[in-house]
């Protein structure tokens, strides 16, 4: 067994990430029941992508599965960044100040803390793709289906990983949470190709996109369904995997930046 398995640290680590996640689904279970997800927020979910396929309708040929692709993986990062704002939770619920007081990273715990936005993203984007592709004359087989769930995943993590980039940023300004998020999707929308090929919007524009989860995901996804998956979908899925981790990396460094200066001197951690 190598020495990192049988590191102390690490487990500490891997409890304190299930801790937190558990914590997240138990907040989560208190807002939905099996019920009113699915007879609520997923029918929901399925309205908004069918009603932008029925708009594709009308715009002429391939414009309705172009936009129920694009739509339903939009819903996927969408929950990816959710976590802006609940990452702001702890502060709101007053248990902050007592994760910085821990011997343990509060980063660690924020980073589980929203982790139940994961499966119900990827639930929403593959539910939209199986249910409502058939609409819009989709083609899907077994093989397919099974590439779509991993790169929806896929998308879902560097989703959540800015998610949690833009919650750090705003963990002490609760009022701007949904402002952001609401903002950081929007811009995803435009740029990253769910409504429109990134490259309609100009290069300067299209460049940023690049910089953002989603946009590689989505471009990888779109070949899947098409048939033509190849060396060249698992290089988007690598930039995808890379992009996320860049941002993961933002967001730790920005939450261990403000968990070390809190330390010091604990104001920017209580509301007021």
């Amino acid at each position: 067994m190598s020495r990192t398995a049988d590191d102390p640290r690490t487990g500490r680590r891997t409890r304190v990430l299930g801790w937190a996640a558990r914590a997240g689904a138990a907040d989560y279970g208190t807002v939905f029941t099996w019920k009113t997800w699915l007879l609520g927020w997923f029918v929901r979910m399925l309205a908004q992508v069918l009603f932008f396929a029925t708009i594709g309708n009308l715009l002429g040929p391939g414009q309705a599965r172009y936009l129920l692709v694009g739509n339903a993986v939009a819903l996927v990062a969408l929950h990816g960044v959710f976590a802006t704002a609940s990452t702001t939770w702890e502060l709101q619920n007053g248990t902050l100040p007592l994760l910085v007081a821990s011997p343990s990273s509060p980063a660690l715990v924020l980073v589980g803390r929203s982790l139940f936005w994961l499966p119900d993203g990827v639930a929403c984007g593959l539910g939209a793709v199986l249910i409502l592709g058939p609409v819009a004359g989709l083609p899907l087989t077994a093989a397919s289906v099974a590439l779509l769930t991993v790169l929806l995943v896929l998308v879902a993590v560097t989703s959540y990983c800015l998610g949690l980039f833009l919650g750090s940023l705003v963990l002490t300004a609760v009022d701007l949470r949904n402002v952001v998020s609401n903002a950081a999707f929007t811009v995803m929308l435009i740029v990253c190709g769910p409504e429109v090929p990134s490259d309609a919007v100009g290069p300067v524009l299209a460049g940023f996109g690049h910089l953002l989860p989603l946009t590689h995901g989505l471009l990888a996804i779109r070949e899947v369904l098409a048939g033509e998956a190849g060396a060249h979908t698992a290089g988007l899925a690598g930039w995808e995997t890379l992009i996320g981790a860049c941002w993961l990396a933002a967001a730790l460094a920005v939450l261990g930046l403000r968990a070390r200066r809190s330390r010091r001197d604990g104001a920017a951690l209580f509301l007021t």
